[in-house]
This record gives C-alpha cells, sequence and structure tokens, in this order.
C-alpha cells in the first residue's frame, strides 16, 4: 500500500501543471479562496464567527472581530471556520471545471511570529498555517491546481480596509514604520521558503492593494528587498508586485524590476468602481475595450489579473441569462489576454447555493458554474 502511494504522489508531482505556469508555457486560470484565511463579512456573513458579533466589527475586519470575541471564543470560532469554508471538495470541484490556480489570501499572523518585536498578532486566532500547509502540501498536489500565496493583510494594514485587518477601523499604518514593513519583509521570505520545494507552490503575492498612507517610494523599496531576499535563496517562484490601487494602469510600475525574472505585474479589474454610471452598453462597447487596450499597450513585466468578476452595478444589471453570459464570456476572453492568467474574486460566498437565474451572484464564481452562467 505504501509502494503504491508512492507512486501516486511521484505522479501527481511529475504531471503538476505548476511549472507549466511558472516558465509562462500555461497561463492561470484561477480563482481566490477569498474569507477562509482572512476574512471578510460581506462574503461570509454565515459563518459562526460572526454569530452576535454587533454590527459596529462587521467592517472592521479580523483585527476588530478578535478584539471582540478574545481567544477564549474567537479560537474556536475560527477553527470551525477555517475547517469548513473550504476543504478539499472545494479544491475538487474547481478543478474539476478546469481551474488551475487558486490564489489565497492570508494575513502577517499566519507566520506565527514578529522578528521586529511586535505583538499584534497575537490577537488574532492562532493556527491558519495548518490549513495553508493542507492545501499547498496535499489537495493542490492531488487536484493539479496550482497556489498563489497573497498577503492580503500586512502588519499595520497597507490600505485600512477591513480585508487588510486595520488595527484601527479605516486607518493604514504599514508604510508610517519601518518595523512594519519589515515585518512584510520577513512574512515574504518566509512563506517563500516553507513552501520552495513543495509542487504546487506557484509564489507570493507580495502585497495586495496598497493605498491609504502607503506612498511609492517605501512601496517599490519594499518589492525590491522582497525579490532580493527571496531570491538569494536560490528560490525562483512567482512574485507579483502591484501598484497603488489607484495608479492600476499603463502608466505606472511599466519600468519598475524589468531584470528581475518571474515577476509578474498584478492589477484587479473589476467594472464597478469608476463605471457606476455607464449602462450595459457602455460597458460593452467602452469599459471592456478600455481594459483591453490598456492589457494591449503594456510594455512592463507580465500582467496577472488576480482580482476581477463579472459582477456589475444597478445600471448595467445584465438581467437575462442570454445577456448575462454573452457579457462574461466576452469579459473572460479579455482578460484572459493578461500574459501572467487571472484568478477570479471569489470562488464562494455565504448563500450563494441557488440555481435561481434572478439570485444570481456574480461574486460567486462556485454559484456561476454549477449552473451554466460562466465558463472557464
Amino acid at each position: 500500500m505504501r509502494f503504491i502511494l508512492l507512486c501516486l504522489m511521484i505522479t501527481f508531482v511529475l504531471s503538476h501543471i505548476q511549472p507549466d505556469i511558472r516558465s509562462g508555457k500555461v497561463k492561470s486560470k484561477g480563482v481566490n479562496l477569498g474569507g477562509w484565511l482572512v476574512v471578510e463579512h460581506w462574503m461570509t456573513s454565515s459563518s459562526v464567527i460572526w454569530e452576535g458579533v454587533p454590527e459596529y466589527y462587521h467592517g472592521y475586519g479580523e483585527y476588530g472581530l478578535m478584539s471582540y470575541l478574545g481567544h477564549n471564543v474567537g479560537d474556536d470560532r475560527f477553527e470551525k471556520h477555517r475547517s469548513e469554508w473550504i476543504t478539499e471538495q472545494d479544491i475538487a470541484e474547481l478543478a474539476s471545471y478546469g481551474i488551475n490556480t487558486v490564489r489565497v489570501s492570508i494575513g502577517f499572523w499566519i507566520a506565527g511570529f514578529d522578528k521586529t518585536g511586535g505583538s499584534d498578532w497575537k490577537v488574532f486566532a492562532p493556527n491558519g498555517l495548518k490549513y495553508l500547509d493542507l492545501l499547498i502540501k496535499n489537495w493542490a498536489v492531488k487536484h493539479n491546481v496550482a497556489v498563489l500565496v497573497q498577503i492580503h493583510a500586512a502588519k499595520g494594514s497597507q490600505n485600512g480596509l477591513d480585508h487588510s485587518a486595520p488595527p484601527a477601523p479605516g486607518q493604514s499604518y504599514w508604510a508610517l514604520y519601518p518595523e512594519n514593513v519589515r515585518n512584510t519583509v520577513d512574512l515574504a521570505v518566509f512563506l517563500a521558503e516553507r513552501y520552495k520545494q513543495e509542487i504546487a507552490f506557484l509564489g507570493v503575492g507580495l502585497l495586495n492593494e496598497p493605498s491609504g498612507t502607503t506612498d511609492e517610494a517605501t512601496l517599490k523599496q519594499y518589492y525590491l528587498t522582497a525579490i532580493s531576499e527571496i531570491r538569494a535563496t536560490g528560490n525562483d517562484c512567482i512574485l507579483t508586485v502591484a501598484p497603488l490601487l489607484y495608479e492600476q494602469d499603463p502608466d505606472h510600475f511599466n519600468d519598475f524590476a524589468l531584470k528581475e525574472t518571474h515577476v509578474w505585474q498584478e492589477w484587479h479589474k473589476y467594472l464597478i468602481w469608476g463605471y457606476e454610471d455607464m449602462n450595459e452598453d457602455q460597458i460593452l462597447n467602452i469599459g471592456i475595450p478600455g481594459v483591453q487596450y490598456q492589457l494591449d499597450i503594456w510594455k512592463g513585466n507580465p500582467i496577472f489579473i488576480g482580482e476581477w468578476s463579472i459582477a456589475t452595478t444597478g445600471n448595467a444589471p445584465f438581467a437575462s441569462e442570454e445577456s448575462f453570459k454573452a457579457f462574461g464570456n466576452k469579459y473572460r476572453e479579455t482578460i484572459t489576454s493578461a500574459k501572467g492568467g487571472w484568478t477570479y474574486w471569489t470562488w464562494k460566498t455565504s448563500y450563494d447555493d441557488t440555481s435561481d437565474i434572478t439570485q444570481r451572484n456574480a461574486w460567486s464564481l462556485r454559484q456561476l458554474l454549477r449552473n451554466g452562467w460562466f465558463t472557464i
């Protein structure tokens, strides 16, 4: 039996998709595992972690939530949430649709240490790392899926939004204190080293949606330092760099880190913010072509669309199944032209288990694929 299992594992490793994605031979066609190891209320509201929690904390993020719950209550709730929100069955299911990559959000606390001497990581529920290990070392190997680990919540918060777990609601302190930036370098190096030899490990997303008080000079220096320290260990994993959230366009970062190998430029392209006044025709004939134009004229490192969806505003509902499918197919074709590929936001949300087109949830790729409303 052990011999058979060993043979199966060798087969998984030899035939795994990840090296082809890393080399550029195959593009990522992926999905985000949002709400799992970094929680957001809007997409996980049915989870036990939110039971009895006042509304004030819903938009605060994981730091605020655990500050309210405390370890006596919060640790058990987070253990239950993490064990149920994403399971091996999810990885098997998404792989069955042709998805070859997952982007998994993590926070700085997952490492369980802070070499700069801070203690903020101790506020959070422990043991998230065992689930990241399970994903990378087991599930993603068995189901032939590459894993990009995304630093979604840096120490001090890089943007003040709930998904970055700010220590104070709406406040971003990451770039204001050198120890915060150093902690994020240490985290990136830790992740890259921990999974360096794992066949399913694609790489590290070095920072998600920096904005707020984060400045470009600090951001670029952080990226260069993290890249240098990771490459010094002989690790050639993919590393993604994102410009400031409001500068995701061909005019920014187009000459950054061009001499580095396996560095992808990460953009997030939603047809919501900045598109609020567009109707369906305008989304189809102005919005989508605008994104295509940006991808076409880009001159920097390969673009990776780390987040996108076919969610839209009320002005462009694409309410019929036919119009929704046509819109989704058109935007997918545009996003697929990115050289690094893409990961959709997100795999699942609370209350997405329905086949009623009137309750369509474009944030849930799982729902869209199960009902045939979208194809990879």
